[in-house]
């Protein structure tokens, strides 16, 4: 059966919802040529031409970093340079996208009857526009009603800053559809809002583990006193989740931080659906995530979703 008869089975359920962690290849979906968005390799190239891609992208950027350091400047400034770099070209081609109208995104999976939330581990916020277009739709932005983010960090003292990974990690917008339905956007990599918060390199991926241990730790207090606490971290183990066009990267720690803690502690039997095109591989992904469809290509994944998400 080309649709997971769990996914098929969650779907029926009207008092299910799902998490959706949204990667590049939304973005590819979307697009009718490879750009920036949808694509690591033309992005870092963009960075640097010359630089030899290896295909771990996060390390490939450690070694751009090291090329463009100028002499007697510290290496995070360099990545600082670098990063608003990254976040004006994104911004540069999110607003190409979005002016001149030639992309056909799978919009219609957004459906607030079967999806609650969306982690986002890209940087633009095209997603997030294209539906506060249509009319009848409200949006609220950088909400964060999280008390994690006004906890103290152990080592930095600091609490409640806007400039704190807690802070940024716990931020999220929200697409009201109705004066009931929702969706919240929560981008736990940063997005182009702040260039200082974007995650691209290790260093800044190492801070973001240390972030999501809190965030656990957090959420296991709440859970033991019988409360919630609204987080990115809560949305993904409160629900099942879909992964769609991300592959969920060896160095990307604080999501498998996250999604390996709701299978060893916590005792959530939601399964992780991943939209992929081949079962003959025996990496992590396969062995931790169930796949969504088999015997389709992306593209009739996104298309077959799309339909399965519709609203009626």
């Amino acid at each position: 059966m080309p649709i997971n008869p769990k996914f098929k089975a969650l779907l029926k359920d009207p008092k299910i919802k799902f998490t959706i962690i949204l990667g590049s290849g939304f973005h590819k979906q979307g697009l009718i040529e490879d750009t920036i968005l949808s694509s690591w390799e033309m992005l870092l190239r963009r960075l640097n031409p010359d630089c030899i891609l290896t295909g771990e992208y996060h390390l490939d950027f450690e070694k751009i970093i090291e090329s463009k350091k100028i002499p007697c400047e510290d290496s995070y400034k360099t990545e600082e340079r670098l990063i608003q770099c990254v976040q004006k070209l994104i911004k540069e081609e999110q607003e190409k996208v979005l002016s001149n109208g030639n992309h056909c995104y799978p919009i219609e999976i957004f459906n607030p009857e079967k999806v609650s939330d969306v982690i986002s581990l890209n940087f633009d916020k095209i997603p997030e526009i294209i539906l506060k277009s249509r009319d009848g739709i409200q949006f609220k932005e950088n909400i964060n009603d999280s008390s994690f983010s006004k906890l103290k960090n152990k080592d930095t003292k600091k609490s409640g800053s806007k400039d704190t990974y807690a802070y940024v990690s716990t931020k999220h917008n929200i697409v009201e559809f109705n004066d009931v339905e929702n969706i919240r956007f929560w981008y736990p990599h940063g997005n182009i809002d702040n260039n200082n918060k974007i995650i691209l390199g290790l260093h800044r991926y190492s801070q973001m583990l240390e972030v999501a241990i809190r965030l656990r730790n957090h959420h296991m207090q709440h859970k033991r006193s019988e409360q919630e606490d609204n987080t990115w971290y809560y949305r993904l183990i409160q629900n099942p989740v879909l992964i769609l066009g991300a592959g969920i990267s060896s160095t990307e720690w604080d999501m498998w931080f996250a999604l390996t803690s709701r299978n060893r502690a916590n005792g959530y039997k939601l399964p992780v659906f991943q939209m992929r095109e081949c079962e003959c591989k025996k990496d992590a992904q396969h062995e931790w995530f169930q796949p969504l469809f088999t015997g389709m290509d992306f593209d009739q994944q996104w298309k077959q979703l799309e339909e399965l998400f519709k609203s009626k």
